[in-house]
C-alpha cells in the first residue's frame, strides 16, 4: 500500500473543533503525506483557518465531500524539525477511507522565498518523468500568478510516486530530502505558482485515484474551491 493511500485515511469521527464565532475553526494538523496521515471531513460553506501555514490563510469548502489537513514539514520531514520549514495545506475529495479522488495541496516556506517567476521556470525545468504545458496567468484572492498543467511520463516508483517538484531548495547531485518535496501519485496535474504580498504560494492540483479522463471534473470542482480562497492581511483578520 502506498504512503498516500494511507494518507487518504479519515477517521469520521475527529471533526475539527468548533470556533468561536470570531475565529474560524483550525484545520486538522496531521503529516499528511505518511503511513499515519489524515484529513478529516470539511463543513460546506464555514471557512477555516491554517495556524500552521506562514501566511493567514482562509479555506472554505464549496459543497460536500471535501476533507483537510495541514501541517510544517522541516529537517525532520513528517515529525517538522527544523529550519527550512515548510506549511501545508491538503484539501481532498473521496471516501472516507482509501486514496484521494482528486487532491489540492498548498504550500509556501517559512522564510523568504524567490520571485514566483523563478519558481515555476524552476517546477518546469528542475527533474525528469514530466511534461508541461505552456503557462498563463491567473488571479486567486486578488493575487496574480502562472498556471500550468502536466502529465507524468515516467515509471513511479514502489510508492507510485512518478515525478517530484521540489520548488524552493537548492539543486543537488546527492539522493537527499528536501522537506519542500511534493512527490505526485497521479497522472496529470495542475500547478498554480502565486505571489501573494512577496510570498510565493504554490498549489498542486492532481487527479491521484480519478483516472486522467475524470481529471477535468475535479478540476472544475477544485477551481470553485479556489475562487473563495483567501489571503487575509493579518493573522486576527
Amino acid at each position: 500500500m502506498t504512503r498516500l493511500l494511507l494518507a487518504g485515511a479519515v477517521l469520521a469521527c475527529c471533526l475539527p473543533a468548533v470556533a468561536t464565532a470570531s475565529t474560524p475553526p483550525d484545520l486538522f494538523q496531521s503529516y499528511f503525506i505518511s503511513q499515519d496521515g489524515r484529513s478529516v471531513p470539511l463543513r460546506s460553506g464555514v471557512a477555516y483557518r491554517a495556524s500552521l501555514f506562514p501566511l493567514p490563510i482562509r479555506v472554505t469548502a464549496t459543497g460536500q465531500g471535501w476533507r483537510g489537513a495541514q501541517w510544517k514539514s522541516g529537517s525532520e520531514y513528517f515529525r517538522g524539525g527544523g529550519p527550512p520549514n515548510y506549511g501545508w495545506v491538503h484539501l481532498a475529495r473521496g471516501p472516507a477511507t482509501g486514496t484521494p479522488r482528486g487532491l489540492i495541496s498548498i504550500m509556501t516556506a517559512y522564510a523568504h522565498t524567490p520571485s514566483a517567476a523563478a519558481v515555476a521556470n524552476v517546477l518546469r525545468t528542475r527533474g525528469h518523468g514530466a511534461t508541461y504545458e505552456a503557462t498563463s496567468p491567473v488571479s486567486i484572492a486578488g493575487f496574480s500568478g502562472v498556471q500550468f498543467d502536466g502529465r507524468i511520463t515516467g515509471a513511479k516508483n514502489v510508492d507510485h510516486i512518478g515525478h517530484y517538484f521540489i520548488p524552493f531548495s537548492p539543486s543537488s547531485h546527492a539522493a537527499k530530502y528536501y522537506p519542500d518535496e511534493y512527490p505526485v501519485y497521479g497522472d496529470v496535474f495542475r500547478v498554480i505558482v502565486l505571489d501573494v504580498r512577496g510570498k510565493t504560494v504554490v498549489v498542486y492540483i492532481e487527479n491521484v485515484a480519478l483516472s486522467p479522463q475524470q481529471f477535468p471534473a475535479f478540476l472544475s470542482k477544485a477551481q470553485q474551491l479556489l475562487g473563495l480562497l483567501r489571503f487575509p492581511a493579518a493573522k486576527g483578520a
